[in-house]
């Protein structure tokens, strides 16, 4: 549920002029960019914008389609997807914004080419983090898919082959940064180890983000093509921000910068 419940659906109204923008801010270490760089940019511009903080992406979704706030900027397509399908909402995309790729860590093995069998592997249990964490497994040639498996859906009945028979722990993310002591390999989005402080050389396998993956700002279908619509978008695809991601002691070499 979100920390803050002051906000009404008033606050958010979908008029092409109004002034007031709301943000829902699932946990993410993508926030930085709205917290430092967008949001004064658009107080620059006239706009008041308020900052709502929300302890799940779903959380944050629904408060959009409620009307409590006017967007959020912390999840991909394939999450998206799952969430218009299963609540039958037409939630859409802004722009893309610059991701932090998931990876495979790992506190007691120095490198993938330790992996053996039986061991144990802690991925998120969200559906789309799953096939996430899933696809780089494969990718790595640890695990083998089905004929036909839907990589955006990718779960643990999609596996054929599982090389190393390894044992995986399905988990929240927010926990996993917990359990690497515990485990011999873990998969978790970026965003997750990085606010969590997890030390850069446990990282032993960057994701390579397809456009899918890529994080977005997401607004109700309607709000498209407002003015702050479009002025959000155009601060999200500015040299401001490049040079923000570039020179940002907590943001510098951590961002991808978005293909679509």
């Amino acid at each position: 549920m979100a920390c803050d419940n002051s906000s009404d659906k008033s606050s958010a109204s979908n008029t092409a002029d109004k002034k007031e923008i709301v943000v829902g801010l699932p946990p993410s270490m993508h926030n930085i960019m709205m917290e430092r760089l967008v949001k004064p940019e658009l107080e620059k511009m006239g706009y008041s914008v308020k900052l709502m903080n929300f302890s799940s992406l779903r959380d944050s979704d629904t408060a959009i389609v409620e009307g409590a706030i006017d967007l959020n900027a912390a999840q991909h397509q394939a999450y998206l997807d799952v969430y218009n399908k299963e609540t039958g909402n037409d939630l859409v995309s802004l722009v893309h914004i610059p991701s932090i790729s998931a990876a495979v860590f790992s506190k007691n093995h120095k490198s993938i080419n330790d992996v053996a069998n039986g061991q144990t592997v802690a991925i998120p249990n969200d559906p789309s983090n799953t096939s996430r964490a899933l696809i780089l497994l494969e990718k790595l040639n640890w695990i083998t898919f089905k004929p036909d498996t839907n990589l955006g859906t990718a779960s643990l009945l999609d596996i054929a082959e599982n090389k190393y028979n390894l044992q995986f722990k399905v988990v929240l993310s927010e926990l996993i940064p917990r359990m690497l002591d515990e485990v011999d390999f873990a998969v978790m989005p970026g965003g997750v180890a990085w606010m969590s402080k997890v030390p850069a050389e446990y990282a032993l396998y960057q994701e390579q983000l397809s456009p899918e993956l890529e994080l977005m700002v997401v607004v109700r279908k309607a709000d498209v093509n407002t003015q702050w619509a479009q002025d959000v978008k155009t601060l999200y695809q500015s040299q401001q921000l490049r040079t923000f991601l570039e020179t940002d002691p907590d943001a510098k070499g951590r961002f991808i910068w978005p293909q679509q």
